[in-house]
């Protein structure tokens, strides 16, 4: 929790260094795990939610896998030439946080709250099955394009469905 609340000062004090949102995805990415393992469903729910939120930031795609061939071709948003990653990976990190966050909301419906909405107008005001099953959808179809188009392999994609199906298995 330190460590978050170093990089969100560091965010917040150099709000176009992408470095430090780099950062702060991947210090909520893996406290959403660490929430998870310990069975606080609701702070898991909300490191995901913030490290969705910081990857989504920097994802060129936005998690459409309808853009991300082109993004890939250079023919989509222009990645910043200081972005801490290749789009690729930038698409690929966002689309991880996406399934983990599906899978966490699948698991922990019942401690949703009012106001545990979404911060990202794609999947804000969706019922849980709804947002679980559109995080799912853009997370899978997002790394099957990166599978046919660039470096990452279909042990990538396997994983991210591994948790979609385990989102789905909780929600049906």
């Amino acid at each position: 929790m330190r460590a978050e609340r170093i990089a969100t000062r560091l965010q917040r004090a150099e709000p176009t260094d992408l470095g430090n949102v780099w950062v702060l995805g991947s210090t909520c990415y893996d406290q959403a795990l660490l929430w998870d393992r310990l069975g606080k469903g609701r702070q898991a729910v909300s490191a995901a939610r913030r490290a969705l939120w910081a990857y989504h930031w920097l994802d060129p795609s936005k998690g459409d896998p309808g853009r991300v061939r082109e993004v890939l071709a250079g023919n989509g948003p222009e990645v910043r030439d200081d972005a801490p990653s290749a789009p690729a990976d930038l698409m690929a990190h966002a689309a991880d946080a996406r399934a983990r966050l599906a899978r966490l909301l699948a698991k922990y419906q019942r401690e949703r709250r009012p106001g545990d909405a979404s911060n990202i107008d794609r999947y804000r005001g969706r019922s849980v099955a709804g947002e679980v099953d559109l995080l799912g959808h853009d997370a899978v179809g997002v790394y099957e394009v990166l599978v046919e188009a660039s470096h990452y392999g279909q042990e990538d994609l396997d994983r991210v469905k591994k948790q979609y199906e385990a989102a789905l298995q909780r929600l049906y």
